[in-house]
């Protein structure tokens, strides 16, 4: 069962939300430049050189992780077509609900995210709030959030699956 990608679903879900972290740091130092004027118009973008290397390298990674990804829903879907995944379903692909024993472990890991997110909305808040932080560090505050919460989550469905076994 630990090897069912729909249990493993949520590292890829972790995976992405670090690099969209390191496209936000490559992203955070571009300066642009509009000229508009009856002679002229032009528009440039420029990146700082670190920030440039981190855009492009986790540009590729993205493309390549998402590859490896679509090719892991299409084997998924192929050994199992009873349980097939697909990306256009509006509920969360880890909601294992194949029977009675896996909607419990989901509603017990679902519920220790939501114990997380009431804890932890209210508090990031009051950080931004008090701190005058930039976006790109209000963008940090929030892939954190979800990452902890596919962290929680995966960690417990994990726990309860080794408790099973």
């Amino acid at each position: 069962m630990k090897k069912d990608f729909r249990v493993q679903y949520p590292l890829w879900q972790m995976a992405f939300i670090v690099l969209f972290g390191f496209m936000a740091f490559g992203l955070k130092g571009a300066t642009s430049e509009l000229v508009n004027t009856s002679d002229e118009f032009s528009y440039s973008l420029q990146f700082p050189p670190l920030e440039s290397v981190a855009l492009f390298v986790t540009l590729f990674l993205t493309l390549l992780l998402l590859a490896i990804f679509f090719m892991k829903i299409s084997k998924h879907n192929k050994q199992n077509p009873t349980q097939r995944i697909s990306l256009l379903q509006i509920r969360p692909l880890e909601y294992l609900e194949q029977d009675e024993g896996m909607v419990h472990i989901t509603r017990i890991a679902s519920q220790k995210v939501y114990t997380f997110f009431a804890w932890a909305l209210p508090f990031i808040a009051v950080i931004f709030l008090v701190f005058e932080l930039s976006r790109f560090w209000m963008i940090v505050g929030i892939l954190l959030l979800a990452l902890m919460q596919y962290f929680i989550y995966y960690i417990e469905v994990r726990k309860r699956l080794e408790d099973e076994e």
